[in-house]
């Protein structure tokens, strides 16, 4: 997962540790409310209940409940790329490093099922200035990034000849529906899935 975060706008209320501290508690109370009640229910009032605090000390730390719900999906954002960087470093050639980000992005979540359903949630209903979808840039990097992963892999002679765009998108398409399954399904076993998805996509793409 690729995404450039802009922390433009914020609150400067959690400067402190003791701030910083408040500001974590209420949005990790945040996504736990999203995953439970979806985006539209997710209020300042049920957030600050579910977070033990009064709604006066959610506004001084938040300006707005879409500030919240955004700084929700950016930590997550970051937190991903973070453990998919640290995950890859090692992967040398296109292939090791296409199984390798997809098997890190995927164990990063396997403990996160609470915060991925937050972060789904935000995604799909979160708004920008002009009411357009304010993370659909996430997707759009990652694509991108994804089709010149696979360009490397055919001019180095792994991959076999296809579209990269495409084949980025499905591989992505993929990858999201296992993801949205274990979400889902309680029973889902995402390890499983991740290791039917990585031979599926090795399959699909090796030129050998």
């Amino acid at each position: 997962m690729h995404v450039r975060t802009n922390e433009e706008g914020s609150s400067e209320a959690g400067g402190t540790f003791a701030g910083r501290a408040r500001r974590d508690q209420i949005e990790r109370s945040a996504a736990e409310v999203l995953a439970e009640v979806g985006y539209a229910a997710a209020s300042v009032a049920r957030i600050a209940e579910h977070a033990g605090v009064s709604k006066g000390v959610i506004t001084y730390h938040f300006a707005s409940k879409d500030e919240i719900l955004r700084r929700v999906a950016l930590r997550l954002f970051r937190e991903c790329a973070a453990h998919i960087a640290a995950n890859t470093s090692g992967a040398t050639t296109p292939a090791e490093r296409l199984r390798a980000a997809i098997s890190a992005e995927l164990e990063f979540f396997s403990s996160r099922r609470v915060e991925f359903r937050a972060m789904a949630e935000v995604m799909a209903n979160h708004r920008d200035t002009r009411f357009a979808r304010e993370f659909d840039h996430v997707s759009a990097t990652e694509s991108e990034a994804l089709a010149e992963l696979l360009a490397e892999g055919q001019t180095r002679g792994d991959f076999r000849p296809f579209d990269v765009g495409e084949v980025a998108h499905l591989i992505l398409a993929a990858k999201n529906a296992v993801l949205d399954r274990w979400a889902a399904e309680e029973t889902s076993d995402l390890a499983s899935a991740t290791a039917t998805l990585l031979d599926f996509v090795t399959s699909a793409v090796s030129a050998r």
